[in-house]
């Protein structure tokens, strides 16, 4: 039996963040992603990378709100100061009960951690594609050398070592 693939609900930090370092293909880990309208937004419309990748991509799937949830992620997003594409994915894991939320952004993890929904970031992407042979070893290691160097992602030369080590003793 392979690998158990997944649901999950992206906000555009670690769509961007692959796209950025080629490595978008890592995000086949899972079966489906989909995005609110707030993320499609921040990539699609204000042309950032990864906006191409999202059009050729069949398992990136744009969802609706309900206007319930809708009412949900203003709320959100006013309480706890975190921007309407993290408020809108994060309502959108509630509404169609998928656990799992990728994001990059502290406050937004925090937030979906206390209304129990696991979060997975672009280094956690990257790990697990490794794990499930999506991407080779030295691809994984040249890949969070990437982020540090080719993408906008906020990450320390310490953190990118720990992980590197942790991949070279996979």
């Amino acid at each position: 039996m392979g690998p158990k693939k997944m649901r999950a609900v992206s906000n555009s930090g670690p769509l961007i963040h692959l796209a950025q370092i080629k490595k978008f293909r890592a995000l086949k880990i899972f079966n489906e992603i989909f995005i609110p309208e707030a993320v499609r937004h921040e990539i699609l419309i204000k042309n950032a990378p990864g906006k191409e990748e999202i059009q050729k991509t069949s398992f990136i799937k744009l969802k609706e709100l309900s206007p319930c949830s809708k009412d949900l992620a203003i709320l959100l997003g006013k309480r706890y100061s975190i921007d309407m594409g993290e408020a809108q994915a994060i309502t959108l894991c509630k509404q169609e009960k998928i656990p799992l939320f990728l994001t990059d952004d502290l406050d937004a993890r925090t937030v979906a951690k206390s209304i129990v929904i696991e979060t997975h970031g672009t280094v956690g992407i990257l790990l697990r594609s490794f794990q499930e042979k999506l991407i080779t070893k030295k691809e994984a290691i040249k890949a969070v050398e990437a982020l540090r160097s080719d993408s906008t992602l906020f990450i320390t030369n310490d953190l990118v070592k720990r992980i590197i080590s942790e991949i070279q003793k996979s």
